[in-house]
């Protein structure tokens, strides 16, 4: 096994973050145990990336504790069962006194009335637990809501750290690279105090921006790059400001390049520069 080559292929960088399968994790695990080289460079990547998730971790609000607390206590409290008391229903008519022993009998006015308070006093009962039931049914609803929407947050926030991670852990890898150019762009005189940065591979032809400090365009515009090769501008593409600058843009592949700068252009790109709307430029050593 070429062990350097091995390890600058991106094969660990992509077993430390969980993006291999289980054949290439045996493969992985045996290249360390049989390499120091190998489980050097795991190491390495292991520390990059647990300074970079420290680096992007949030700390949890002061009070969420005692907000957990007093929501487990609510709960609590709402699965209490519900007591229902009857109350009595008062009858116009005095209920009299009914003699056993004389053996009289109940007139049929007198049995419709107490069926009737009976079945009254059932049917507030039920309405009574039924509203109950009802309200807590609305709550559990509620809570149920409200859980999925802190999971689906939960889930975009983990997404979108893995998306950070997958762009960190694109990075480093360029950076060790030795493959790799990198040429700092700085502001023209119109434009002081602009940055941007090139990453380029003569021998594969690929190309990245780094954005760094460029204003944001207007609307129809937007940034252009160009290599240049013996006093004439070649596009290599359009590129993006703002949330995307943060992390490397792939661009067209260069070919040939003894400069690169950058040009504010219409929206979608222009076949000439705009050579008046310069505003990063920056030499190829060697």
């Amino acid at each position: 096994m070429d062990v350097q080559r091995y390890i600058s292929s991106g094969a660990i960088e992509n077993h430390v973050i969980g993006l291999v399968s289980e054949a290439e994790t045996r493969e992985m695990e045996a290249a360390i145990r049989q390499y120091p080289e190998v489980k050097a460079a795991v190491d390495a990547v292991q520390q990059d990336m647990e300074k970079y998730v420290m680096m992007l971790a949030k700390k949890p609000p002061v009070n969420l504790k005692k907000q957990i607390l007093e929501k487990l206590k609510q709960d609590t409290i709402a699965d209490e069962p519900v007591v229902v008391v009857a109350q009595p229903v008062a009858i116009d008519e005095e209920i009299p006194v009914i003699d056993y022993a004389s053996k009289s009998p109940i007139s049929p006015l007198k049995i419709w009335q107490y069926g009737a308070a009976a079945a009254f006093t059932l049917l507030v009962a039920s309405v009574v637990m039924n509203i109950a039931y009802f309200t807590k049914f609305n709550d559990s609803q509620q809570q149920y809501a409200s859980l999925q929407d802190s999971q689906t947050s939960f889930t975009e926030e983990k997404n979108s750290l893995s998306e950070k991670l997958r762009l960190a852990n694109q990075e480093l890898a360029l950076m060790k690279d030795p493959a790799f150019k990198w040429i700092k762009m700085l502001g023209t005189p119109k434009h002081p105090g602009n940055v941007a940065t090139i990453c380029w591979d003569p021998q594969s032809k690929t190309t990245y921006i780094l954005a760094q400090k460029l204003p944001a365009p207007p609307a129809d515009m937007q940034y252009q790059l160009w290599a240049v090769v013996n006093g004439k501008c070649i596009d290599a593409g359009v590129f993006a400001t703002g949330e995307p600058s943060t992390s490397m843009q792939k661009v067209k592949d260069v070919v040939n390049a003894q400069a690169f700068v950058v040009t504010l252009e219409k929206k979608g790109g222009s076949p000439t520069p705009t050579l008046d709307q310069m505003f990063v430029a920056g030499k190829v050593a060697g």
